[in-house]
């Protein structure tokens, strides 16, 4: 019976595992959260933005409990951050790879609804990961 189990759980994280990208609306402080996959190695990852002041939003990310904050504006060459993810493992496999480029997270700032207060966001990652959504 526990082994049932055991495969259930699996197979519904498989199911609810899917590909990143997705355009979202965030209000402040809302958090957007769940892990990236690479194969059995998986990272936590949620994101928010607290403040848009001259344009910028300043977001902040945390990915595999390490934080980052940084300002996007939604000029070219300012409206996206990129993190490379999951290098260790790509640099350990890399024989057996035809790619050697790391997996990669990256969130792109679209526009700003004053009327809603509302930002929306493209996130993405490589089609290498897998991402299981959190509620």
């Amino acid at each position: 019976m526990n082994r049932l189990f055991v495969v259930l759980i699996v197979l519904c994280e498989i199911a609810m595992a899917k590909s990143l990208d997705k355009l979202l609306n965030l209000k402040k402080d809302q958090v957007y959260k769940g892990e990236l996959q690479l194969g059995k190695f998986k990272k936590p990852l949620s994101l928010r933005w607290t403040l848009f002041k001259d344009g910028g939003l300043v977001v902040h990310l945390k990915c595999n409990n390490f934080p980052y904050q940084f300002i996007l504006y939604p000029d070219f060459q300012r409206d996206t951050f990129r993190l490379d993810l999951f290098k260790e493992a790509i640099q350990s496999h890399m024989s057996q790879s035809a790619d050697p480029t790391p997996p990669y997270f990256a969130l792109t700032f679209k526009k700003f609804d004053s009327a809603s207060q509302q930002a929306s966001l493209r996130v993405r990652a490589s089609s290498k990961l897998k991402w299981i959504e959190q509620p």
